[in-house]
């Protein structure tokens, strides 16, 4: 069996980077030395990846959510109230979305924004990057919106991938952090050009997606893991909890991954780290590397 590892969305700040942000939002430093202590952050983040052979995303550090930097580059997406994530102690701008008609701000390039951190959106790491964006479902569901859903689906799929495009990107990772209802259905037929790894939260039914993906990564479970694997090219499972700080047992991970009928598989984790301390998500993006081993 051939086991992948992939580490996506928003990764814990450390101390040094969360004070310049910190500095910036007091106007003491321009964008432009932030944007230069962010790339710095990045650059060093991609080293801890250097040994693993962990397929990953940016981490997301000049993200303020996972919303708002696509929100303030897209024509016909405001910024609303600041609205609780799930759960948790995060929050985040809930997009107002009216009448998408394109891409405002080139995403790749040096840009100031109002409410976030400066652009560009990614800085591309090469082999085993992955663009990162919310999958179109949640995005919907997480706004308040004027226009239906499969008009909205249609026209952030096509903002994706002019963005995708503009990077160069054929890989990209979706995220879903909400579950499915059963009448739930996300079409990512219009983004068929691309190499997709669609992170989902919870239970799955089988007639949720549709599209030609490259990999469901779910919740560890049977009846998901079936439906990942009918549905895709190479079935993942989430089994490295990304809100708790306790450390998982690599030979527990190992045996649980033998168990699964696939002969390639994609091993994630459930949230993103940045609900965990810095030196915590370090401890476990090491460990990942070890999966497998």
């Amino acid at each position: 069996m051939q086991i992948d590892k992939l580490v996506y969305g928003i990764y814990p700040k450390t101390n040094e980077l969360r004070l310049h942000i910190g500095r910036w939002e007091k106007g003491k430093i321009p964008d432009a030395t932030l944007n230069e202590n962010i790339e710095s952050e990045k650059a060093m983040f991609y080293d801890l990846l250097k040994e693993g052979s962990i397929e990953h995303t940016d981490p997301l550090f000049n993200w303020y959510d996972i919303l708002r930097p696509v929100s303030l580059i897209v024509d016909g997406i405001d910024l609303g109230p600041l609205t609780r994530f799930k759960e948790t102690n995060s929050f985040y701008r809930m997009p107002v979305i009216n009448n998408i008609s394109g891409i405002s701000i080139d995403p790749k390039d040096f840009s100031p924004l109002n409410e976030n951190p400066p652009l560009p959106l990614y800085v591309n790491n090469g082999n085993g990057f992955n663009a990162f964006l919310p999958s179109p479902l949640s995005f919907y569901k997480m706004s308040r919106s004027s226009i239906p859903y499969g008009i909205f689906q249609e026209k952030i799929e096509g903002v994706y991938a002019n963005i995708l495009k503009e990077f160069g990107l054929k890989d990209l990772v979706l995220y879903d952090p909400l579950p499915y209802e059963k009448s739930d259905i996300l079409d990512l037929s219009l983004l068929g050009d691309f190499k997709i790894k669609l992170v989902t939260t919870g239970k799955l039914y089988k007639n949720n997606i549709k599209g030609n993906l490259y990999s469901i990564i779910a919740d560890y479970s049977p009846e998901n893991f079936k439906i990942s694997k009918e549905n895709s090219k190479v079935p993942g499972v989430k089994l490295i909890d990304g809100s708790n700080t306790r450390l998982e047992n690599v030979n527990e991970i190992n045996r649980t991954v033998e168990s699964l009928d696939a002969d390639r598989i994609i091993v994630s984790h459930r949230e993103y780290f940045d609900f965990l301390p810095r030196l915590i998500a370090d401890r476990k993006l090491d460990l990942m590397s070890k999966i497998g081993e």
